[in-house]
């Protein structure tokens, strides 16, 4: 077990594991080493997360374009922007430190998990950005945070699950049609977003362009 999945078993089991609360189909369980498949229900994620503003992942909130420009305002949302530019830098000890540090704090604080999240797609640990992902929505039962779908694309797409990665996707597509309505408005969206990140997205609407989905066709060459 490497550090990384370690960190966040007993993070997760600490604070409670906790199912997907933002209205999916249940979680079918993989053949093989994939995650379990979560999929969107077939409507729009539209609803404001100001919890996640600050980052480039979050732009229809952001603040500036990097962590730590303004003052912080609590240790737990230092240490949450200091582990997300270490991540986003390939520094995983570094975010470890700052992540576990602001875990042990508040292990509830939604944004926190978001950018935790984050970060583990970054660190190539998308099993571990799943839990982050699915215990920050536990905590917001009945809200459809607009960030959901493309964070569910890029996972699926770091763990190699196609069909799960495009019908989040599509759902990106559908929630937030200015960011996510076309592969080039798409790319234009994370043109600031990490090296990794824009490397899942490039294999993300290569998916797309080769699937035998009409509809997936049809979205990659919108």
């Amino acid at each position: 077990m490497n550090i990384r999945r370690m960190v966040c078993t007993v993070v997760f089991a600490m604070a409670g594991h906790a199912a997907l609360a933002a209205e999916v189909a249940p979680p079918v369980e993989p053949t093989g080493n994939g995650l379990p498949v979560l999929l969107p229900d077939g409507r729009p994620y539209t609803d404001p997360d100001v919890t996640a503003r600050g980052l480039p992942e979050a732009s229809a909130f952001n603040q500036a374009q990097y962590p730590s420009v303004f003052p912080q305002i609590s240790p737990v949302r230092e240490l949450t922007d200091e582990g997300w530019l270490a991540a986003s830098t390939h520094r995983a000890s570094a975010a470890q430190i700052n992540f576990q540090r602001a875990l042990r704090i508040k292990p509830n604080d939604r944004r926190l998990l978001w950018a935790y999240g984050w970060s583990m797609i970054n660190l190539g640990d998308p099993a571990c950005a799943l839990e982050a992902f699915q215990r920050n929505l536990s905590l917001r039962p009945g809200q459809r945070p607009q960030w959901v779908p493309m964070a569910m694309a890029l996972t699926y797409t770091a763990s190699g699950q196609r069909d799960a990665a495009l019908a989040w996707y599509r759902a990106a597509a559908l929630s937030d049609p200015v960011r996510f309505g076309t592969d080039n408005a798409t790319l234009r969206t994370t043109l600031h977003w990490t090296s990794s990140e824009r490397a899942l997205i490039r294999q993300l609407i290569g998916y797309a362009a080769q699937g035998d989905n009409p509809s997936v066709r049809e979205l990659a060459v919108r």
